[in-house]
């Protein structure tokens, strides 16, 4: 029996760079990509539609010849799954490695507002006033995306600290050959491999390739999104011994420089404009946590270890079953 499980995941976060490793990876000869990049089976509805089967067999050859030793999948959306999902997940692949990249709050923020007015809702992103700027920041997928103490928190205790490999979204454009072959050697792909030159020389899809119009941030934008992720990210920089420190004080200088009036319009968009959205959100979501709940009940049957640890099913063989 040969399985074709995946063997390692990108886990996000959104709007740093992951369309990039995508790329690269797949370039590697060691690595099986999933061909649709973003599968995010564990998230969305295709795990609803879909079984593990289905699943699996993004990551066979093929031509039908041997699985490579490297498979995965890179889908940011995981780094908003809640605890008891990443739990399963682990359940189910206890051995995955986990791939996590960070970027300064405020660019992340700023370029995940830009991409979802100026691409997904087509918009002219330079007519988009401050408050549906301020508005965008306190979405959940948007709080969720920047909080990535909670996403480091949730994914090593599932899986274990050392299963993690987090790096830099600096990184990635000041050396990003040293970047990659950090993320090869931790998912264990050969290295050191050469980087295809025209990866080399564009980096990132930049946000202002994807929308019409530039936009520079706002300064009342800019200190919201100080405001509201400086306690999480001086957080984050304790658990990661002093590697962002650069963020914390650049968003305490930002969070400096206040107005008697950015604190009302906080106040207001936290207590009352965001407040409908924010409860729609968790009206969807605990319908949609409930199917999914019922769904890896469905799978811990069918795939997970019994208590004498063989399989119930086999996933993926040389052949189908």
């Amino acid at each position: 029996m040969r399985t074709c499980r995946p063997t390692f995941l990108g886990i996000g976060s959104l709007r740093c760079g992951s369309t990039w490793l995508y790329q690269a990876l797949k370039c590697h000869p060691d690595i099986k990509l999933s061909d649709r990049k973003e599968m995010n089976f564990f998230f969305l509805r295709d795990m609803l539609q879909h079984d593990l089967d289905w699943y699996e067999a993004h990551f066979e050859p093929a031509n039908g010849g041997e699985p490579k030793p490297v498979r995965g999948e890179i889908s940011p959306l995981y780094c908003r799954l809640k605890a008891w999902q990443v739990n399963r997940i682990a359940d189910l692949l206890p051995d995955l490695r986990i791939i996590l990249t960070l970027r300064h709050p405020i660019e992340r923020v700023w370029s995940q507002a830009l991409l979802e007015f100026g691409y997904l809702d087509r918009r002219d992103v330079r007519k988009i006033s401050s408050i549906d700027f301020l508005r965008q920041v306190e979405r959940a997928r948007n709080r969720l995306s920047s909080d990535y103490r909670r996403t480091i928190q949730i994914w090593s205790n599932a899986f274990g600290r050392d299963a993690l490999h987090i790096d830099l979204f600096d990184r990635l454009q000041d050396d990003p050959q040293s970047y990659v072959n950090g993320i090869l050697r931790h998912i264990g792909a050969a290295t050191p491999w050469t980087l295809p030159a025209e990866l080399k020389r564009n980096k990132v899809h930049a946000t202002r390739s994807l929308v019409a119009n530039n936009r520079e941030i706002p300064e009342v934008v800019q200190w919201y999104i100080a405001d509201r992720f400086l306690q999480p990210t001086e957080r984050l920089n304790e658990l990661l011994e002093g590697r962002v420190s650069s963020w914390v004080d650049d968003m305490r200088s930002i969070r400096g420089k206040v107005r008697a009036s950015w604190r009302i319009l906080r106040e207001v968009n936290r207590t009352m404009l965001a407040v409908p959205e924010r409860l729609a959100y968790e009206a969807y979501h605990a319908v949609l946590d409930l199917r999914l709940w019922f769904r890896w009940r469905q799978f811990q049957k069918s795939y997970i270890c019994d208590d004498r640890g063989a399989m119930h099913q086999s996933s993926c063989t040389s052949g189908r079953n």
